[in-house]
């Protein structure tokens, strides 16, 4: 009778310097602190260490050394450009045609506008 081997994740890919990654912080995550995952930018790889490389945190500048590529994936180039691809280009209302970057920001600023800023305190609280 024929015996299966339990399935094994293959290690990731180490991405290459310039690539955009989500990167999560083991550490942070297990422990239920916030901001445990990143959006980075891999600087380079630690050629030493298969399974290492050196990120930045694209909100803070922060420089993450010896961060583990096992924590990493890759973020899709179309799924970062979905939005603009896909935001329509009379996004004015008036008939006229805008450029796909000029679309992609009036339906930003439409879609700001909608969004409720002020909360709303239950009756008897000011």
């Amino acid at each position: 009778m024929p015996t299966t081997q339990p399935q094994t994740t293959q290690a990731p890919d180490k991405p290459l310097p310039g690539t955009y990654v989500l990167f999560r912080d083991a550490d942070r995550y297990l422990a239920g602190h916030p901001d445990h995952t990143q959006v980075c930018k891999v600087l380079c790889d630690s050629h030493y260490l298969k399974d290492k490389a050196t990120v930045q945190v694209l909100a803070t500048d922060e420089v993450i050394r010896y961060a583990p590529v096992v924590f990493m994936r890759p973020l899709d180039p179309a799924e970062l450009m979905h939005d603009i691809d896909t935001a329509p280009l009379d996004a004015l209302g008036d008939g006229r045609l805008m450029t796909a970057a000029g679309a992609w920001l009036a339906l930003q600023h439409r879609q700001a506008a909608t969004e409720p800023t002020a909360k709303v305190l239950p009756p008897g609280r000011s």
